[in-house]
């Protein structure tokens, strides 16, 4: 486990490399400051960096409206990446820093960084509105280093068609999507698709699975990117990889993707809710046709899990001070009632998202919200589709961890799977590949690293 003490030494490290060599921007807390102040007979002023256009006139104006104990002050960025560069610069130059900043890199990122601030005693409040999974993705060894958040569930879908054509029920392992495709393979049909650009759906395969490829032991960065549980998801992919059961549309060309989505020929695909509008859209001769069911299970073990990773995690700077910190976190904890997550709605089309990751306490009516993102007849249910998003909402896993230098590896991993996904290496091979260069990347910018 790692102390205090050993999170400290590891920022230090961090950030001390990275001074050298230009990776992130180099600042100590006692250097931070906070962007507001406020005078002791108004508001607490709080600064927000976000992206979000509709916020100012949105949901900010709202909240600022609804009381009068704290005035959200937001600034607008261009994109993310705009947010993590102008942050950056910022913290360089040691001058004023937001008191809450949209999420652009993963928590640990911004823990290594010395970018976070440890804020496990404001922010207990707020913890009742959140699943465990939600929660977990807020914690590094068990202290709160940014808000608590959850990526939209996984599910899948499933062509009813196919389905019928090959007298089969819809797949509830991934043995069933690994049998199905055999049947499909003699006709020419492919069962799942697998870009060599996206290996993001084996990162969830094998968090379903139960692997953590990051952990902390003192103050050392424990990296397992060849565990058992890493094994059963490569075996999956590796054998539908072997038997030439999968297809390799990218999605750099969707609409060659949506075509043959669309094609009669193809049967499975995992997604979040959202990604079901542009099947819709795109999708014409299948439209009703895809069937939702949960995400498939492994084994027994990992049944009623959802994966769902979080690769980025909104957080307060280093330096802000408790009366801040206890600001936003008043903040947030509106936004997680009715009231607040409705004045989040899109001024423009009026769509708002399914809240992840909340529990009852926030109040917040998952099954209407699955309702208003569910596209018009692009389910052969609608009902059991509703339900089945649902589930994913509420019950996606947490704690996945990406370590100290996702930037640096996760570009690797993309090159090895997709030299993986050409037969050119097994998939095996390719996480070895993947661990060796986390390793050598840790070690030469100073960051103490174990292999389990």
């Amino acid at each position: 486990m790692l102390s205090g003490h050993g999170i400290k030494r590891m920022v230090a490290a961090a950030a001390s490399v990275a001074c050298v060599i230009g990776l992130a921007a180099c600042g100590g807390s006692d250097a931070s400051q906070t962007a507001s102040s406020s005078s002791a007979s108004g508001p607490i002023e709080i600064e927000v960096w976000g992206w979000d256009k509709n916020a100012p006139k949105g949901w900010v104006a709202k909240y600022n409206e609804s009381q009068n104990e704290v005035k959200v002050n937001y600034v607008l960025q261009a994109s993310n990446t705009a947010t993590q560069q102008n942050f950056r610069n910022a913290f360089e130059a040691k001058t004023k820093l937001p008191d809450l900043v949209q999420g652009f890199a993963p928590l640990t990122t911004n823990v290594s960084n010395g970018w976070a601030e440890d804020i496990t005693d404001a922010i207990q409040p707020l913890l009742p509105k959140f699943t465990e999974g939600a929660k977990e993705n807020a914690q590094l060894n068990g202290r709160y280093y940014s808000l608590p958040g959850a990526a939209d569930g996984t599910y899948a879908i499933v062509n009813t068609d196919v389905l019928a054509k090959y007298g089969v029920e819809a797949p509830k392992t991934w043995d069933d999507v690994i049998a199905l495709g055999e049947k499909m393979k003699a006709d020419g049909g492919k069962v799942y698709n697998l870009a060599g650009e996206d290996p993001s759906g084996f990162m969830q395969l094998a968090q379903k699975a139960g692997a953590n490829w990051f952990t902390i032991d003192g103050d050392s960065w424990v990296v397992n990117m060849q565990d058992e549980a890493t094994g059963k998801a490569v075996d999956i992919i590796q054998e539908l990889i072997d038997k030439d059961l999968v297809s390799n549309q990218t999605y750099k060309d969707k609409p060659a993707l949506y075509n043959f989505f669309d094609s009669g020929k193809f049967a499975f695909t995992t997604l979040a809710y959202w990604s079901a509008t542009g099947y819709q859209t795109n999708m014409p001769n299948t439209r009703g046709k895809w069937q939702a069911i949960d995400y498939p299970s492994i084994s027994s073990a990992d049944e009623g899990k959802v994966p769902g990773y979080l690769g980025s995690a909104s957080f307060i700077p280093k330096g802000t001070d408790r009366a801040h910190q206890d600001a936003v976190i008043k903040m947030t904890n509106w936004q997680n009632t009715p009231e607040g997550y409705e004045a989040g709605r899109d001024p423009d089309n009026g769509t708002l998202g399914v809240p992840a990751g909340r529990t009852e306490a926030a109040g917040l009516d998952a099954e209407k919200y699955a309702e208003e993102a569910i596209p018009d007849n692009f389910y052969a249910d609608k009902d059991q589709a509703k339900k089945v998003i649902v589930n994913a909402a509420g019950n996606g896993m947490g704690g996945f961890d990406l370590g100290p230098n996702y930037d640096a590896w996760f570009p690797e991993l993309q090159d090895q799977w997709g030299k993986a996904v050409a037969k050119q290496i097994t998939l095996k091979e390719a996480m070895k590949n993947v661990q060796d260069f986390v390793v050598q990347d840790l070690q030469a910018k100073g960051i103490n690293v174990k292999v389990a």
